[in-house]
């Protein structure tokens, strides 16, 4: 029985069913769903508050049990803090939450590469 907690930047607060957010620091919401056995079992919709530290959206996460993010795009800072704290980051396939965890769970995705980090913009 392997539970894990994954996250996925999100454009709005719609839960499962809303569009991911291309821009990690700047999203306001995070999805946070607990998966267990490859199933979804628990979802929570995080407000991403407004930050002073690229640190902060990270800790977030890190504070709630989060192990993988699910990102179209972070900067390289966030990244590393990321990899520093033990959450993996993988590349997000899909459009909508539900969508980038089942294609995730259904091994789906890649990890994250210098690709997909950007250099802090808001525009992606």
């Amino acid at each position: 029985m392997q539970i894990e907690k994954v996250a996925v930047p999100a454009s709005e607060l719609s839960g499962l069913d809303s569009q991911i957010s291309s821009h990690f620091g700047h999203c306001p919401a995070f999805v946070v769903s607990t998966i267990k056995d490859g199933k979804i079992i628990d979802v929570e919709t995080v407000e991403n508050s407004s930050h002073r530290s690229c640190a902060e959206p990270v800790m977030l996460l890190a504070d709630r049990g989060v192990k993988v993010l699910l990102a179209s795009g972070m900067g390289g800072r966030p990244y590393m803090i990321s990899q520093q704290v033990g959450i993996s980051v993988i590349k997000a396939v899909g459009s909508t939450v539900r969508e980038v965890i089942e294609n995730y769970l259904s091994g789906n995705g890649s990890t994250f590469g210098d690709d997909s980090l950007c250099s802090g913009g808001r525009q992606h």
